[in-house]
């Protein structure tokens, strides 16, 4: 389904009234950057921000959809870089949307590969804009993204899992809105540090 135009379950923890004002807003801003693109194919900031939104997207959905919609948040980042590989706030994004995958991803090797690419997208983003504070702390905290990794998998292992993960065919733990607040609630703030979630987290 198209997350711009999709309708949504409501959570059982948020305020239906807010989330739907929050998706209202996410969804239009998605299609107004998809029509950005339409008219102009090679608009890289239309790119990172149709991807930006679809990241924002993926925390307000559930299971598979999720996992599909960082995906896609992914592509359309990794478009816009390829446009102009010099975006420092595309890099952000782009290494925010590699972070939740890897959270998303139970295998520790897998989710190696992707916390490497993201810190690289750290230190380029860095070194594009060495003055920018912001940039140097997510850097930072990126040390600490393995080790919260191990955590969350331990857990999940000890406890059989939390409510609302299960394992999905590529090796993703699948989280419905109790699984992802547990997890950003319960201890893995790095997730909504990283992606620098101003108004979605789940």
């Amino acid at each position: 389904r198209d997350p711009c135009t999709a309708k949504m379950d409501t959570p059982n923890m948020q305020d239906p009234r807010q989330v739907e004002q929050i998706t209202q807003v996410l969804q239009e801003a998605c299609t107004q950057a998809r029509h950005a693109v339409e008219l102009n194919p090679n608009d890289h900031g239309a790119y990172a921000k149709w991807g930006e939104v679809l990241l924002e997207l993926s925390m307000m959905k559930t299971g598979q959809e999720a996992v599909d919609t960082i995906t896609q948040s992914i592509q359309k980042l990794e478009k816009s870089l390829e446009i102009y590989p010099d975006n420092a706030n595309a890099l952000v994004v782009h290494a925010s949307a590699l972070n939740a995958r890897a959270f998303l991803q139970h295998d520790s090797a897998v989710a190696q590969e992707l916390f490497d690419k993201s810190k690289a997208n750290f230190q380029k983003a860095l070194r594009l804009e060495p003055d920018n504070p912001r940039y140097k702390e997510l850097l930072d905290a990126m040390e600490k993204a393995p080790e919260l990794h191990a955590q969350v998998v331990a857990q999940l292992q000890a406890q059989g899992g939390v409510p609302g993960a299960k394992t999905g065919e590529d090796g993703d733990w699948i989280y419905d809105w109790i699984g992802w607040g547990i997890l950003i609630v319960g201890g893995v703030t790095l997730i909504a540090v990283l992606n620098n979630q101003q108004a979605v987290v789940d």
